[in-house]
């Protein structure tokens, strides 16, 4: 009886996304956004019903990379890595970390309420250069080169062993040159499984000339990422110019 409840789940787990995408989402709550001169933002939020933290930056290809942090980093202090000492470190940040706190964090000031800081400077020697088709990380459990035509297509845990993960990694990297028509976006969306059905974590669409890198999650659970695009996929899209990269990882 247990293995046949076992392969049940499973089945649920694997044909419900399939069949329609949930309308529940997280209710995401901003805990902080930092704008550096080169261009690039870096936002973390938290995400309730889940109560799970998470990361995202955003930075114009060409001009604004993406800080390199460490994933063994905690959300905490990836920020305080990020951010001089005068910026305010959001109280659900130092929550989140646990009981093992910094000694950093002694210098700096907690705050209850969102912060927004801009006009700051890259961390030096934390960046990372990309084109349209490299590699974003080190390692990966999945990466679609840039191609015309690219289908829209789903990542779950389970196509990685089926095991749960803390968290779920993506990088998109759109190809088009910056000034491209806007409705010409590569999307990628987090979800994760909370028993029943697949709840959204994070919904972002990435246009011309951007690359983006969402992170989200702490806690073990199934997790999936969606891509797709504003083109629909079409290999004539602005005579085949239309590409997108995606790479992406479940982490424990």
């Amino acid at each position: 009886m247990r293995l046949i409840a076992a392969i049940a789940a499973t089945m649920v787990l694997t044909s419900s996304p399939a069949a329609a995408e949930p309308e529940e989402s997280d209710r995401e709550i901003p805990l902080a956004h930092i704008e550096y001169t080169t261009g690039l933002t870096v936002s973390f939020s938290d995400s309730q019903p889940s109560n799970e933290v998470g990361m995202s930056q955003l930075g114009i290809i060409g001009r604004a990379p993406l800080i390199a942090w460490e994933r063994s980093n905690s959300y905490l202090q990836t920020y305080l890595e990020i951010t001089p000492p005068d910026v305010p470190v959001p109280q659900r940040l130092v929550d989140d970390h646990g009981t093992d706190l910094p000694a950093e964090l002694q210098r700096r000031r907690i705050t209850g309420e969102p912060v927004t800081v801009r006009g700051l400077t890259a961390p030096a020697g934390a960046v990372l250069s990309a084109s349209c088709t490299a590699e974003h990380w080190g390692w990966h459990l999945w990466h679609d080169n840039a191609q015309a035509g690219l289908a829209p297509k789903s990542y779950t845990t389970l196509d990685f062993g089926g095991f749960k993960e803390r968290r779920a990694e993506s990088f998109i990297f759109n190809c088009l040159p910056v000034g491209s028509p806007s409705h010409l976006w590569a999307q990628h969306r987090l979800y994760y499984w909370n028993g029943t059905s697949w709840w959204k974590h994070a919904d972002e669409k990435v246009g011309p000339g951007l690359q983006a890198e969402e992170v989200k999650g702490k806690v073990k659970r199934h997790r999936k990422v969606t891509y797709d695009d504003g083109w629909g996929s079409s290999p004539n899209c602005l005579g085949g110019a239309c590409k997108y990269t995606r790479e992406g990882r479940f982490t424990s």
